[in-house]
């Protein structure tokens, strides 16, 4: 017989379909070894060796086949989730690793601010008109005209509102601690970086709150003045007529400090003015800066309510 044709036969007997006739001459072959005596099916012994240690190795493989590692996916899920999450990222804009934006950074606002002497007049989106003093700096929401309420930040300054009437959409400014909430009315605010907040009212009707609780409801001719640093408020009233000067480009000064009257004239004129002697210190001022004057027009005046004097070096003023 063939080699070729009896490893056939002994591949057919290993998988089991061998017929009687093979499983017989394997039988045979197999006797042939156990009583020591050669089998008739080869003419070459060597050639006989070799098929029976290729068959037993055959035999051997299909009786304890190799152990093959079975491969789950299940421990891989979260690995290929995460790996999804991250080439949906890199493929629609990495929407999953970006940074929050903080809802109060710069960036989501139109800063507006006016300078020393500088005067501006803000129309916004829904026709609300703000006159804003030298000084003043305002943030508006880039999406101003979407948002629920109107909002609207005031770091410091002074400025006049006017705005528009939308029962739908509270008007609120928040000013430090202040928050000012209004339908549509006309009011002034003022605040500084320090301590004090202003809130006066010539038409409507505004609510005033620090955060906690509400201060007052104000009405035309009302104002209320906060402290920041006690937490104290004060009501009282006003003259409407004062709020025309937002018109003139007025600044009424009642009963001002020296310290105040400083303050207007920095923010006017962009000049630091202090006092030459312990007297003018304690001066008390009732007059009107007008930013149509100029300065020395404006020193003349102040200098003429006490029969004071004043030089100039450089950008400071000492009246004496």
């Amino acid at each position: 017989m063939e080699p070729d044709q009896f490893k056939k036969i002994l591949t057919r007997y290993a998988d089991g379909l061998a017929n009687e006739e093979e499983k017989q001459l394997i039988a045979a072959w197999y006797d042939s070894y156990d009583q020591e005596n050669e089998a008739a099916v080869f003419s070459d012994s060597l050639e006989e060796e070799l098929i029976r240690k290729e068959m037993q190795q055959a035999i051997l493989n299909h009786r304890n086949p190799p152990e093959i590692r079975k491969f789950s996916f299940r421990q891989y899920y979260k690995y290929a989730a995460v790996l999804a999450i991250a080439i949906a990222a890199v493929f629609l804009g990495k929407p999953f690793l970006k940074k929050p934006v903080k809802p109060n950074s710069e960036q989501d606002f139109r800063v507006i601010e006016t300078y020393a002497g500088e005067y501006k007049k803000v129309t916004l989106e829904d026709l609300t008109v703000i006159q804003m003093n030298p000084g003043t700096r305002l943030r508006i929401p880039l999406q101003f005209a979407k948002l629920k309420d109107r909002t609207v930040y005031m770091d410091q300054g002074l400025a006049f509102f006017e705005v528009a009437k939308d029962p739908h959409h509270p008007f609120v400014v928040h000013s430090g601690q202040i928050k000012t909430l209004v339908l549509g009315t006309k009011f002034a605010l003022s605040t500084e970086k320090a301590t004090l907040t202003e809130v006066s009212v010539s038409e409507g009707k505004v609510r005033v709150s620090n955060g906690t609780q509400v201060l007052d409801d104000l009405i035309p001719g009302k104002k209320l003045r906060y402290n920041s640093k006690n937490e104290q408020w004060k009501v009282s009233n006003f003259a409407i007529r004062e709020h025309n000067v937002w018109f003139q480009k007025v600044i009424n000064l009642n009963h001002a400090s020296f310290n105040e009257l400083a303050k207007i004239i920095a923010i006017n004129y962009g000049v630091k003015i202090r006092s030459g002697n312990k007297h003018t210190a304690t001066y008390v001022y009732n007059l009107q800066i007008r930013s149509t004057r100029s300065l020395t027009e404006t020193l003349k005046i102040i200098c003429s309510v006490h029969q004071n004097k004043y030089r100039r070096t450089g950008n400071e003023i000492v009246i004496y």
